[in-house]
């Protein structure tokens, strides 16, 4: 069967420079954040009912995985689209493909947490849950998988996830010729509002959990856990779907301020009228209305960045600030795969010259900016050798066994089927 998109005339593919930069900007603040947190010498002294306010933006900086929900989705409903309009492709070769691809993104990113991922705070017993080989950098000893560890929902798992839920979407609507930028949106709203029903079902998962019904748990725990869980990050998916479609087609934007104006007014009210927990990681109502937040937030960073960097008349020569965190959206999952492992023996190496070394809040923050910096230059000289032996270099590989075009593989410098680019 061939794809129902004739009604919709083809148009030159752009490349979306206000995307790349965005993603690259975010993994170089994750990159940053992850060792301040892991590092930071006072954590398990901080006071979580009125922690410094440097510690609460922090915090929640690093719950922005819904900003890498939503520019995903807006890659992926994109490529989907994309796809859809050329002759030839077939609704089941575009669902092999983006299958391939969010298999390959939930493998990678099990592989990651369990063997080089960051530490889960234990606050309660003042350890960091680590994984493998961090744990046996930092003290020599191999450890195994921990049960949080295995039932941990991360920003990968979460993204590979939404890759896997947007296609089955988009390719059904696509079928049922409803596929409409209104119809998207409709469902990010109802995926958001049915979210709500998180803060019931997340204590019903800790007592299936405590009691050893693993059954209900697997069941819940994709859907509600507390990290990352389709409840309420598959709606971000969907957002992003929708600000791909709109920018595809040519659509006013304008809606898409109003809404996150409003989303964010909302959301920002409700979090300051509402007693504070965020620190605790509570599910409750102030956690929603910071999700409300960042779905208004991440709408409004998106268009900043396609407005600044793609409309506009801005279609420039990036210059070299752009270029630096591009690189990080073209292979910052090897980067972001393997900075644990490097932020730990940076950090071992740094005990064994200076013993009683101790980071407060600037210090581990310029630790973290160090390492930051330091996955730039090294990503600056890999671009040379066209990111071989990178993360994103086998998803090219795998992907285009297929005879599948990627524009990841043209971003790489490898052309449509993992060959160098040819210019134009």
């Amino acid at each position: 069967m061939t794809c129902p998109m004739d009604k919709y005339e083809p148009r030159p593919e752009r490349i979306w420079l206000g995307l790349d930069v965005i993603r690259g900007g975010g993994i170089f603040g994750l990159l940053i954040l992850h060792s301040a947190f892991y590092y930071y010498d006072g954590l398990w002294t901080l006071d979580l009912a009125n922690p410094p306010p440097v510690i609460t933006i922090i915090g929640f900086l690093l719950m922005f995985a819904g900003l890498f929900a939503i520019i995903s989705g807006a890659v992926h409903g994109i490529g989907i689209e994309r796809l859809l309009r050329r002759p030839g492709w077939t609704l089941r070769k575009i669902a092999i493909k983006k299958v391939t691809s969010g298999l390959f993104i939930l493998l990678t990113a099990y592989v990651y947490f369990m063997f080089t991922g960051p530490g889960l705070s234990d606050f309660e017993n003042q350890r960091m849950d680590n994984s493998v080989l961090v744990e046996w950098i930092q003290s020599g000893r191999w450890a195994g998988f921990s049960l949080d560890r295995i039932l941990y929902i991360d920003s990968l798992v979460m993204i590979g996830t939404n890759i896997l839920l947007l296609t089955l979407v988009w390719l059904v609507l696509a079928k049922v010729g409803h596929l409409k930028p209104t119809i998207v949106l409709a469902m990010a709203g109802g995926v958001m509002l049915l979210s709500l029903l998180r803060l019931p079902l997340y204590p019903v998962l800790l007592d299936h959990l405590e009691s050893g019904n693993w059954g209900w748990v697997i069941l819940l725990n994709g859907l509600v856990n507390k990290n990352n869980p389709i409840l309420p990050f598959f709606a971000f998916g969907l957002l992003g779907s929708w600000l791909g479609l709109l920018l595809e087609r040519d659509r006013s934007l304008r809606p898409a301020r109003w809404l996150g104006l409003v989303l964010l007014t909302i959301g920002a009210a409700l979090y300051i009228l509402l007693p504070d927990t965020m620190l605790q990681r509570a599910i409750d109502l102030k956690w929603y209305s910071i999700m409300i937040t960042q779905f208004g937030l991440f709408i409004l960073i998106f268009m900043a960045a396609i407005r600044l960097f793609d409309q506009s008349g801005s279609h420039r020569t990036p210059n070299q600030l752009t270029l630096f965190f591009c690189r990080f959206s073209r292979a910052g999952l090897t980067a972001f795969f393997w900075e644990s492992v490097v932020a730990a023996i940076a950090w071992r190496a740094l005990k064994a010259l200076f013993p009683a070394m101790r980071f407060d809040i600037a210090g581990s923050l310029l630790f973290g900016a160090s390492l930051a910096v330091f996955w730039g230059l090294l990503l600056m000289i890999w671009e040379r050798f066209r990111y071989a032996g990178t993360i994103e270099s086998l998803y090219v590989r795998i992907v285009t066994r297929f005879g599948h075009a990627s524009s990841k593989a043209l971003k790489l410098g490898r052309g449509d089927h993992g060959h160098p680019a040819q210019p134009a």
